[in-house]
């Protein structure tokens, strides 16, 4: 197997441009906006700057679900409500008319009480996210579309600056669990959140927002199944392992960080990943979102590690 090196980018005409300037890249995960889903003009609007892109048809493109649903509330995998089964027919459908061959939801149950990190709490909502998730499956196969389910930080900040956790979707035992029981869900494997949540485990500190208490957090990832590493990380997901998202990572909040500037050294990961995944996809947080600096510094570097 040999990796593709993907751009992450929003269905915008100026996002678009920015990332298909050479050296052009072998694929694009699109993350879609609840306003790229809220109506069908929305989503004939995505199709229409991608047709205007000209992409040939050998071209990769994957999608990514919004944090936000169609009412507002965040997506939550565990909420099974009509809001969210819409949100997914739409994501799906839309997936299918651009030619994606993957579309991806969090595996999360966001809340702002620590109170909600308990053992108990965690396999009730593993179960309870198992009737959404044949859902989303059972659409997205009958369109001809992968089904995957991403990994979660341990502190969520939901592009919102917000502070929230979730009881699901941190160990890779959550993300194995879900997908063996529901055929067919493959798993995206983000490296900064992996990390965050290991500093989690081995008792990184930090001076948080508010001088937030996180014993509960930390009692609960040490309580929970887990592991110590990367390494182990992809080799308890296996074969369900289907996407990475590449960036760095630092701290308990340090996030999307650019490739070289976080606690990692990311070459000899994308040597041992590569061969066990299909996509790599660049996942920096940008100064200006129109301009992809970090990711672009990501991708040569990857390609560099791959020996391309």
């Amino acid at each position: 197997m040999t990796a593709q090196v993907l751009l992450k980018a929003r269905p915008t005409p100026a996002q678009l441009a920015d990332r298909l300037r050479a050296p052009v890249p072998d694929g694009l995960e699109l993350y879609l906006d609840t306003v790229d889903l809220a109506s069908e003009e929305a989503m004939d609007g995505v199709v229409a700057n991608l047709d205007t892109c000209g992409l040939p048809s050998d071209f990769t493109l994957l999608v990514e679900g919004p944090i936000r649903s169609l009412d507002g509330e965040f997506f939550d995998l565990t909420r099974d409500s009509e809001a969210d089964r819409e949100l997914t027919r739409r994501i799906v459908s839309l997936s299918k008319r651009i030619g994606a061959i993957g579309a991806n939801v969090h595996a999360i149950a966001p809340d702002e009480d620590p109170a909600a990190l308990t053992l108990e709490n965690r396999e009730r909502l593993l179960e309870q996210a198992l009737g959404p998730l044949r859902y989303f499956a059972e659409v997205a196969e009958a369109a001809g579309i992968v089904p995957t389910i991403e990994n979660m930080p341990p502190i969520l900040r939901m592009r919102e600056s917000g502070f929230f956790y979730s009881a699901i979707g941190m160990p890779p035992q959550d993300m194995t669990q879900l997908a063996r029981a529901v055929p067919g869900v493959k798993v995206i494997l983000d490296i900064a959140h992996t990390q965050l949540y290991l500093n989690v485990r081995r008792g990184v500190q930090e001076k948080l927002p508010g001088e937030r208490d996180i014993s509960a957090l930390r009692r609960f990832v040490a309580e929970a199944p887990g592991v110590d590493s990367l390494v182990d990380y992809v080799e308890v997901l296996g074969d369900t392992l289907m996407t990475s998202h590449v960036a760095n990572a630092a701290g308990l909040l340090g996030e999307a960080l650019p490739y070289a500037d976080g606690e990692l050294n990311l070459d000899p990961f994308m040597r041992f990943l590569a061969t066990r995944v299909e996509y790599l996809v660049t996942e920096t947080l940008e100064p200006d979102n129109n301009r992809a600096r970090f990711m672009r510094e990501a991708q040569g570097r990857i390609r560099s590690a791959l020996g391309r």
